[in-house]
């Protein structure tokens, strides 16, 4: 198997996820590791086994010449991150959300694309054992015509001002808030059962604005980036989904149903188990199939096991040109989604999903 050379940008959740996943598969070697603090990335660094930490990306880009980027860092970033890496001759996987808007993202897509570059969106969550089950179950006519999803979700992220810090993920202006955070993964969700949202009304919002100190913000701050959102999307057919999220809860948990004219799907985070009801029968537990289920190892990330399968596909599409799946034709799309739910709250009304073309090679 042909081992590429990947380097981090983003030494916080990169360690945790993306660090583990391409440690293990044999198709990788991680060489570089980069971040804002360049003595705590040189610690990770050392404790990973990485050879080369810095505290500026392009430097490292050009000193380790990396077959694939990964890039993990605040959503600002996303964007020169990427046009740079591709101008260096590396493949791309990129976190989620995608850009500050879909316009970046349509940037993203087509230079990757111009320049003949593997990118990726990090939708791992599409791997989840339960919501494969569900989908397969979906397309094999298991539950009859679809016509309706819900996703609930809570999280302890800002129960309280002082519980965490102000950062990038509480500026609106860095690409921070919960509706970019889980809403990209949850908006991805309903797309791979219903297709599109032709249209979506939304409400975002700041239900808890205070901050707790941090190393940048001394005294605190206020939120300018959502923490909680309320998304009701319209698919063709007449299909609709609610999207509720709250990060201001004590307690976190997740719901997801998805009803058609015969059954009702529903499964719950970590999603590894998935029920069924029809009418007039009792709730069933679906078996998992074997090849969907996803072995845990104690200590790990819940989502490391997912990143594994995505990075599987990553490793294909890359060696063997094998179409990757989730593309960046998918980032572009949940990012034009994520552009309309904002835009339907600052309007209060009804907003049109609009996803920019594709500018292909000739």
């Amino acid at each position: 198997m042909k081992r590429l050379r990947a380097v981090i940008l983003g030494p916080s959740f990169g360690r945790h996820v993306h660090a583990v996943g391409l440690s293990r598969h044999p198709g990788f070697e991680i060489v570089g590791l980069a971040g804002s603090d360049p003595e705590k990335t040189r610690r990770i660094a050392d404790e990973l086994g990485i050879p080369e930490a810095s505290g500026d990306w392009r430097r490292l880009i050009e000193q380790t010449h990396p077959d694939l980027v990964c890039i993990v860092t605040p959503v600002d970033l996303h964007h020169p991150m990427m046009l740079a890496a591709l101008d260096a001759g590396a493949h791309v996987l990129c976190e989620k959300p995608t850009a500050l808007n879909r316009y970046q993202a349509a940037e993203m897509r087509d230079h990757a694309d111009r320049l003949g570059r593997v990118a990726a969106i990090n939708h791992e969550f599409r791997f989840q054992p339960a919501r494969r089950a569900a989908l397969a179950h979906v397309k094999a006519g298991g539950i009859g015509r679809p016509r309706r999803g819900e996703i609930v979700g809570r999280y302890p992220v800002w129960p309280t001002g002082a519980a965490r810090g102000m950062s990038w993920l509480s500026e609106s202006k860095r690409g921070g808030g919960i509706l970019g955070a889980l809403g990209s993964h949850h908006t991805d969700c309903f797309r791979t059962f219903f297709g599109e949202p032709r249209s979506v009304v939304a409400s975002v919002r700041v239900d808890q604005p205070m901050r707790g100190p941090s190393a940048g913000h001394p005294a605190g701050g206020r939120a300018t980036a959502d923490d909680a959102c309320t998304l009701h999307y319209e698919f063709e057919g007449g299909v609709t989904g609610l999207i509720d999220l709250n990060a201001t809860t004590p307690f976190r948990w997740e719901r997801f149903e998805i009803h058609g004219e015969e059954a009702s799907l529903r499964w719950e985070a970590p999603a590894d188990r998935l029920w069924r009801t029809a009418p007039g029968r009792e709730e069933e537990e679906l078996e998992i199939p074997a090849e969907l289920r996803l072995a845990r190892r104690d200590g790990d990330h819940p989502l490391v096991p997912p990143f594994g399968v995505l990075i599987s596909r990553l490793h294909e599409a890359i060696t063997n040109q094998t179409p990757m799946e989730p593309s960046f034709d998918d980032a572009v799309a949940v990012q034009s989604a994520l552009d309309a739910a904002r835009a339907s709250s600052s309007a209060r009304a009804a907003v049109d999903v609009d996803v920019p073309h594709p500018v292909r090679r000739a």
